[in-house]
């Protein structure tokens, strides 16, 4: 665990349990220097490294054990056109994609009026359409002319929506007040239909040390338990080789407040991890990595802050392209442009999508390293 001094520790705990409003908080991490945004892109490396850094500081719940980030201010977000976080270009993604609407069917969530909130660049939305079923998606960020999408946040105001399934993927992590927000919903849809929610793991992240996953515009860092500790009755599990939960939730089972409960605190051992990266990194040269997602971009401020000892950073999404990594200004590049890098080896940032690297770099005869087995 990386030490916060006394004063700053003090300050952090006042700070209010996003669920309950407690001030009965415990600092457990502070991890230094990381962009606001983390999927933001910058048009240069100038301004990619004058973009705005902060400190991420976890705090626990005392009362419930929801963990979340004590020094957040929504007022220091901005989602515009820079900030890139669809990963459909991935094979590997459309089948989690697809899997999720068998999840929903098998749940009974399909073939009903539904309304995707977060729907983002509403490729998931689109991917429902095309299957015929009745969706409109909303989100403030959208890019597209679709009429199917209201570019807005959610609110009351949509109370005349009325849908059977809501899907929210992907967006809680991001909010200040979670359970207000799934509250906000359940009221404004008369208490009816059901709710799907994904989110990161922070049992994921835990079990694999994994510091690069801890960043600024990740607000909350559910468990399965903590999420569905919103809801009397929920279902839910574990996918995306268990770096993603879901839970489906009735809205009439929306609790009133969230209870004190006996949890487990956690032992962080993220800085044992970034000093194994540093280590790993020293070791090769003529090195990238693939993926200029979160991921990428906290994993090169924590261990490449000057660019010195990366070269680059490989990405299949054409919105990220030849745009720069925040903070340290790593260029971003095409798979087909690694030559003129030499690149020797790459660590790959995220190993669900090992095998399609691979048959990138194979042929190329690039070694990959994986981060962990």
């Amino acid at each position: 665990m990386i030490n916060v001094n006394s004063q700053e520790a003090k300050r952090y705990s006042m700070n209010k349990d996003p669920l309950t409003g407690s001030s009965n908080n415990k600092v457990i991490y502070e991890q230094k220097g990381v962009p606001v945004i983390q999927n933001m892109v910058y048009a240069t490396a100038e301004l990619a490294r004058v973009s705005k850094k902060v400190n991420v500081v976890l705090a626990q719940s005392m009362d419930n054990g929801f963990v979340f980030s004590a020094n957040f201010d929504e007022s220091m977000i901005n989602y515009d056109q820079r900030y890139q976080n669809e990963q459909s270009n991935s094979r590997f993604f459309q089948d989690h994609l697809n899997n999720i609407i068998q999840i929903l069917k098998i749940n009974n969530l399909l073939n009903k009026k539904i309304l995707e909130i977060g729907c983002g660049k509403a490729y998931f939305m689109n991917m429902l359409l095309n299957i015929g079923e009745d969706v409109i998606g909303i989100d403030p960020a959208y890019e597209g002319d679709s009429m199917k999408v209201i570019k807005d946040s959610f609110s009351n105001k949509y109370a005349h929506l009325g849908a059977e399934t809501i899907i929210l993927r992907h967006v809680l992590e991001h909010l200040a007040k979670p359970f207000h927000f799934i509250q906000t919903i359940a009221k404004a849809n008369d208490y009816l239909g059901h709710i799907y929610i994904e989110v990161p793991t922070l049992e994921w992240i835990l079990a694999n040390n994994a510091s690069e996953d801890v960043f600024y515009e990740h607000c909350n860092y559910f468990t399965l338990e903590t999420l569905q500790q919103f809801f009397t009755e929920s279902v839910g599990g574990h996918f995306f080789n268990n770096q993603y939960i879901y839970v489906i939730a009735d809205l009439g089972k929306i609790k009133k407040e969230i209870e004190k409960r006996e949890f487990k605190t956690y032992d962080i051992r993220f800085q044992d991890r970034i000093t194994e990266y540093r280590n790993l990194v020293s070791k090769h040269s003529n090195l990238a990595i693939w993926g200029a997602g979160a991921k990428g971009s906290t994993f090169l401020n924590l261990i490449d802050k000057d660019a010195t000892k990366i070269k680059c950073v490989v990405d299949i999404n054409p919105k990220k392209q030849d745009n720069f990594i925040g903070g340290t200004g790593h260029p971003i590049i095409k798979p087909k442009d690694l030559g003129n890098y030499k690149i020797d080896s790459i660590i790959v940032m995220n190993v669900n999508y090992l095998n399609e690297i691979k048959a990138i770099t194979d042929p190329l005869g690039i070694k990959l390293i994986t981060l962990r087995n």
